[in-house]
Protein backbone atom coordinates (compact mmCIF):
# COMPACT_ATOMS: atom_id res chain seq x y z
CA UNK A 1 0.00 0.00 0.00
CA UNK A 2 1.18 3.74 -1.07
CA UNK A 3 0.87 4.53 2.55
CA UNK A 4 2.63 2.00 4.22
CA UNK A 5 5.67 2.81 2.22
CA UNK A 6 5.56 6.18 2.86
CA UNK A 7 5.69 5.79 6.37
CA UNK A 8 9.04 3.11 5.73
CA UNK A 9 10.09 6.25 3.58
CA UNK A 10 9.71 8.83 6.13
CA UNK A 11 10.76 6.68 8.96
CA UNK A 12 13.98 5.79 7.76
CA UNK A 13 14.69 9.55 6.75
CA UNK A 14 14.38 9.98 10.35
CA UNK A 15 10.96 11.30 11.19
CA UNK A 16 9.04 9.42 13.64
CA UNK A 17 5.74 9.22 12.28
CA UNK A 18 2.38 8.07 12.86
CA UNK A 19 -0.90 7.84 10.18
CA UNK A 20 -4.01 9.36 11.42
CA UNK A 21 -7.04 9.29 8.83
CA UNK A 22 -9.45 12.06 8.79
CA UNK A 23 -12.85 11.10 8.06
CA UNK A 24 -14.89 14.71 7.14
CA UNK A 25 -14.09 17.95 6.54
CA UNK A 26 -12.74 19.87 8.82
CA UNK A 27 -10.70 16.95 10.24
CA UNK A 28 -7.25 17.74 9.14
CA UNK A 29 -7.57 21.50 10.50
CA UNK A 30 -8.73 19.94 13.75
CA UNK A 31 -5.64 17.57 14.16
CA UNK A 32 -3.60 19.59 12.87
CA UNK A 33 -4.03 22.35 14.96
CA UNK A 34 -4.23 19.99 17.97
CA UNK A 35 -1.10 18.69 17.28
CA UNK A 36 0.74 21.98 16.63
CA UNK A 37 -0.82 22.96 20.44
CA UNK A 38 0.91 20.23 21.93
CA UNK A 39 4.04 21.23 21.09
CA UNK A 40 6.26 17.94 20.09
CA UNK A 41 5.98 17.60 16.95
CA UNK A 42 8.13 19.22 14.35
CA UNK A 43 6.34 18.40 10.93
CA UNK A 44 2.85 17.54 10.17
CA UNK A 45 2.56 15.44 6.78
CA UNK A 46 -0.55 15.93 4.73
CA UNK A 47 -1.09 12.93 2.01
CA UNK A 48 -4.16 13.85 -0.11
CA UNK A 49 -4.70 16.69 -2.03
CA UNK A 50 -4.38 20.43 -2.61
CA UNK A 51 -7.57 21.03 -0.35
CA UNK A 52 -6.27 18.37 2.15
CA UNK A 53 -3.22 20.64 2.40
CA UNK A 54 -4.99 23.63 2.52
CA UNK A 55 -6.98 22.45 5.69
CA UNK A 56 -3.64 21.28 7.34
CA UNK A 57 -2.44 24.91 6.99
CA UNK A 58 -4.99 26.20 8.91
CA UNK A 59 -4.57 24.27 11.83
CA UNK A 60 -0.62 24.91 12.00
CA UNK A 61 -1.00 28.82 10.76
CA UNK A 62 0.47 30.78 13.64
CA UNK A 63 2.76 27.98 14.88
CA UNK A 64 6.35 26.92 13.61
CA UNK A 65 5.35 23.69 12.95
CA UNK A 66 6.11 22.67 9.33
CA UNK A 67 3.58 21.17 6.47
CA UNK A 68 5.10 17.99 4.30
CA UNK A 69 2.27 17.75 1.38
CA UNK A 70 2.76 14.17 -0.17
CA UNK A 71 0.75 14.56 -3.02
CA UNK A 72 -2.25 12.22 -3.56
CA UNK A 73 -5.30 13.79 -4.86
CA UNK A 74 -6.95 15.17 -8.83
CA UNK A 75 -4.57 18.40 -9.35
CA UNK A 76 -2.08 18.41 -6.86
CA UNK A 77 -0.61 21.91 -8.35
CA UNK A 78 1.04 22.63 -4.54
CA UNK A 79 3.09 19.53 -5.75
CA UNK A 80 4.07 21.91 -8.95
CA UNK A 81 4.69 24.71 -6.84
CA UNK A 82 7.16 23.07 -4.55
CA UNK A 83 9.07 21.18 -7.59
CA UNK A 84 8.11 18.21 -5.81
CA UNK A 85 7.76 14.86 -7.56
CA UNK A 86 4.54 13.99 -8.57
CA UNK A 87 4.86 10.48 -7.00
CA UNK A 88 3.82 10.36 -3.10
CA UNK A 89 6.88 8.10 -2.28
CA UNK A 90 9.57 9.77 -4.03
CA UNK A 91 7.89 13.22 -2.66
CA UNK A 92 8.32 11.97 1.12
CA UNK A 93 12.16 10.69 0.44
CA UNK A 94 12.86 14.36 -1.25
CA UNK A 95 11.10 16.18 1.72
CA UNK A 96 13.29 13.53 4.05
CA UNK A 97 16.02 15.89 2.57
CA UNK A 98 14.56 18.80 2.95
CA UNK A 99 14.39 22.40 4.21
CA UNK A 100 11.78 24.77 5.76
CA UNK A 101 11.09 28.08 4.31
CA UNK A 102 8.41 30.59 5.31
CA UNK A 103 5.40 30.29 2.61
CA UNK A 104 2.64 32.77 2.16
CA UNK A 105 -0.66 32.35 3.08
CA UNK A 106 -3.54 34.14 1.62
CA UNK A 107 -7.20 35.15 3.35
CA UNK A 108 -10.29 34.89 1.57
CA UNK A 109 -12.50 36.15 4.08
CA UNK A 110 -11.34 34.27 7.25
CA UNK A 111 -10.79 31.18 4.90
CA UNK A 112 -6.83 30.65 4.49
CA UNK A 113 -5.35 29.31 1.00
CA UNK A 114 -2.20 28.84 -0.08
CA UNK A 115 -2.52 28.90 -4.04
CA UNK A 116 -5.43 30.77 -4.96
CA UNK A 117 -8.46 31.75 -4.59
CA UNK A 118 -10.88 32.45 -7.66
CA UNK A 119 -14.97 33.78 -8.71
CA UNK A 120 -16.04 33.16 -12.03
CA UNK A 121 -17.10 30.39 -14.65
CA UNK A 122 -14.66 28.15 -12.43
CA UNK A 123 -16.30 28.69 -9.00
CA UNK A 124 -19.18 28.28 -10.95
CA UNK A 125 -18.26 24.69 -12.24
CA UNK A 126 -16.86 23.51 -8.58
CA UNK A 127 -20.46 24.44 -6.75
CA UNK A 128 -22.18 22.81 -9.29
CA UNK A 129 -20.27 19.39 -9.37
CA UNK A 130 -20.84 16.55 -7.27
CA UNK A 131 -17.77 15.68 -4.79
CA UNK A 132 -18.30 12.06 -5.21
CA UNK A 133 -17.70 12.37 -9.23
CA UNK A 134 -14.55 14.59 -8.47
CA UNK A 135 -13.00 12.02 -5.91
CA UNK A 136 -14.17 8.87 -8.45
CA UNK A 137 -13.15 10.66 -11.75
CA UNK A 138 -10.59 13.56 -11.09
CA UNK A 139 -10.24 16.41 -13.66
CA UNK A 140 -12.65 14.28 -16.32
CA UNK A 141 -15.45 15.28 -14.17
CA UNK A 142 -14.41 18.50 -13.19
CA UNK A 143 -13.99 19.22 -17.67
CA UNK A 144 -17.01 17.53 -18.19
CA UNK A 145 -19.04 19.49 -16.05
CA UNK A 146 -16.92 22.71 -16.92
CA UNK A 147 -18.67 22.10 -20.88
CA UNK A 148 -22.27 21.70 -19.84
CA UNK A 149 -22.07 24.95 -17.28
CA UNK A 150 -19.60 27.31 -19.90
CA UNK A 151 -22.31 26.28 -22.44
CA UNK A 152 -24.87 27.57 -20.07
CA UNK A 153 -23.02 30.45 -18.18
CA UNK A 154 -24.27 33.93 -17.93
CA UNK A 155 -20.91 35.81 -17.44
CA UNK A 156 -22.26 38.18 -14.73
CA UNK A 157 -20.75 41.28 -13.98
CA UNK A 158 -17.67 40.85 -10.87
CA UNK A 159 -17.16 44.22 -9.32
CA UNK A 160 -14.05 44.38 -7.75
CA UNK A 161 -11.47 46.78 -5.95
CA UNK A 162 -7.90 46.12 -5.89
CA UNK A 163 -5.59 48.33 -3.54
CA UNK A 164 -8.55 51.21 -3.70
CA UNK A 165 -9.20 51.17 -7.60
CA UNK A 166 -12.13 49.72 -8.93
CA UNK A 167 -12.30 46.96 -11.56
CA UNK A 168 -14.74 45.01 -13.31
CA UNK A 169 -14.38 41.44 -14.92
CA UNK A 170 -16.02 38.17 -15.21
CA UNK A 171 -13.59 35.87 -13.81
CA UNK A 172 -10.89 36.67 -10.88
CA UNK A 173 -8.02 35.15 -9.44
CA UNK A 174 -6.02 36.23 -6.76
CA UNK A 175 -2.88 34.21 -6.90
CA UNK A 176 0.18 33.24 -4.43
CA UNK A 177 1.88 30.31 -6.72
CA UNK A 178 1.78 30.79 -10.72
CA UNK A 179 0.26 27.78 -11.59
CA UNK A 180 -3.44 26.93 -12.27
CA UNK A 181 -5.29 23.62 -13.61
CA UNK A 182 -2.39 21.91 -14.02
CA UNK A 183 0.87 23.22 -15.33
CA UNK A 184 -0.32 26.31 -16.36
CA UNK A 185 0.91 29.78 -15.48
CA UNK A 186 -1.99 31.84 -14.71
CA UNK A 187 0.09 34.10 -12.57
CA UNK A 188 3.51 33.57 -13.98
CA UNK A 189 4.90 36.32 -11.32
CA UNK A 190 3.38 34.75 -8.37
CA UNK A 191 6.29 34.02 -5.79
CA UNK A 192 5.26 31.97 -2.41
CA UNK A 193 7.60 34.55 -0.46
CA UNK A 194 7.52 37.45 -1.86
CA UNK A 195 4.79 38.92 1.32
CA UNK A 196 2.16 39.70 -2.06
CA UNK A 197 -0.54 38.48 -4.44
CA UNK A 198 -1.24 38.51 -7.70
CA UNK A 199 -4.53 39.47 -9.40
CA UNK A 200 -5.51 38.01 -12.96
CA UNK A 201 -8.98 39.38 -13.86
CA UNK A 202 -10.28 38.48 -17.01
CA UNK A 203 -13.51 41.24 -18.95
CA UNK A 204 -14.28 39.08 -21.78
CA UNK A 205 -17.64 38.00 -22.03
CA UNK A 206 -19.08 34.94 -23.88
CA UNK A 207 -17.84 31.17 -25.19
CA UNK A 208 -15.66 32.48 -28.00
CA UNK A 209 -13.72 34.75 -25.71
CA UNK A 210 -13.10 32.51 -23.13
CA UNK A 211 -12.21 29.70 -25.57
CA UNK A 212 -10.01 32.44 -26.31
CA UNK A 213 -8.59 33.07 -23.57
CA UNK A 214 -8.02 29.70 -22.71
CA UNK A 215 -6.03 29.18 -25.62
CA UNK A 216 -3.55 31.77 -24.83
CA UNK A 217 -3.47 30.60 -21.10
CA UNK A 218 -2.29 27.50 -22.49
CA UNK A 219 0.88 29.01 -24.20
CA UNK A 220 1.47 31.81 -21.61
CA UNK A 221 0.51 34.58 -23.70
CA UNK A 222 -2.86 35.22 -21.82
CA UNK A 223 -1.30 38.26 -19.66
CA UNK A 224 -1.08 40.30 -23.40
CA UNK A 225 -4.69 40.06 -24.02
CA UNK A 226 -6.10 43.66 -23.61
CA UNK A 227 -9.15 41.92 -21.75
CA UNK A 228 -6.74 40.82 -18.91
CA UNK A 229 -5.58 42.59 -15.89
CA UNK A 230 -2.66 41.19 -14.49
CA UNK A 231 -0.88 43.24 -11.88
CA UNK A 232 0.45 42.67 -8.10
CA UNK A 233 -2.50 43.17 -5.25
CA UNK A 234 -2.33 43.83 -1.33
CA UNK A 235 -5.96 43.72 -0.88
CA UNK A 236 -8.76 42.41 -3.15
CA UNK A 237 -12.62 43.07 -2.56
CA UNK A 238 -15.36 41.02 -4.08
CA UNK A 239 -17.95 42.51 -3.80
CA UNK A 240 -20.75 41.53 -5.96
CA UNK A 241 -22.54 39.54 -7.59
CA UNK A 242 -23.51 39.09 -3.53
CA UNK A 243 -23.82 35.51 -3.47
CA UNK A 244 -21.58 33.78 -6.07
CA UNK A 245 -19.44 31.00 -5.78
CA UNK A 246 -15.83 31.49 -4.66
CA UNK A 247 -13.05 28.64 -4.55
CA UNK A 248 -10.21 28.08 -2.51
CA UNK A 249 -7.45 25.60 -3.59
CA UNK A 250 -9.64 23.49 -5.80
CA UNK A 251 -12.53 23.68 -3.64
CA UNK A 252 -15.88 25.67 -3.00
CA UNK A 253 -15.38 27.63 -0.27
CA UNK A 254 -17.47 27.91 2.64
CA UNK A 255 -18.05 31.67 1.98
CA UNK A 256 -19.45 33.36 -0.41
CA UNK A 257 -19.33 37.08 -2.44
CA UNK A 258 -18.84 39.38 -0.83
CA UNK A 259 -15.58 38.56 -0.02
CA UNK A 260 -12.20 40.03 1.04
CA UNK A 261 -8.79 39.04 -0.12
CA UNK A 262 -5.67 39.60 1.74
CA UNK A 263 -2.58 38.09 2.72
CA UNK A 264 -2.56 36.66 6.17
CA UNK A 265 -0.40 37.88 9.01
CA UNK A 266 1.58 34.69 9.88
CA UNK A 267 3.05 32.64 7.43
CA UNK A 268 3.26 29.22 6.89
CA UNK A 269 6.85 27.26 7.57
CA UNK A 270 6.64 24.48 4.86
CA UNK A 271 9.02 21.97 4.21
CA UNK A 272 10.31 21.81 0.97
CA UNK A 273 13.19 19.64 -1.13
CA UNK A 274 16.14 21.09 -0.86
CA UNK A 275 18.64 23.36 -3.02
CA UNK A 276 21.97 21.79 -3.71
CA UNK A 277 24.24 21.93 -1.09
CA UNK A 278 21.26 22.78 2.01
CA UNK A 279 19.95 19.99 4.35
CA UNK A 280 17.02 19.07 5.68
CA UNK A 281 15.63 22.09 7.92
CA UNK A 282 13.63 21.93 11.45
Amino acid sequence: MVLEALVAVLREGGFEVEPVPTGAAGDATRLARELAAEGRVETVFSFGGDGTAREVAEGLLGSPVALGFLPGGTANLLAIALGLPRDPVDAAAALCRGAVRPFDVGLAGDTPFLMMVSTGLDAHVLAHLETRHKWRFGKGAIALQGFSEWWRYDYPDLALTVDGEPLTSTFAAVCNIPFYGGAFRLAPGALTDDRRLELVAFQGRGRAATLGFAADLLRAAHVNRPDVVYRPAGEVLISAPDGAAVQVDGDVCAERLPLQVRLAPDRLSMLTPAAPGEGRGT
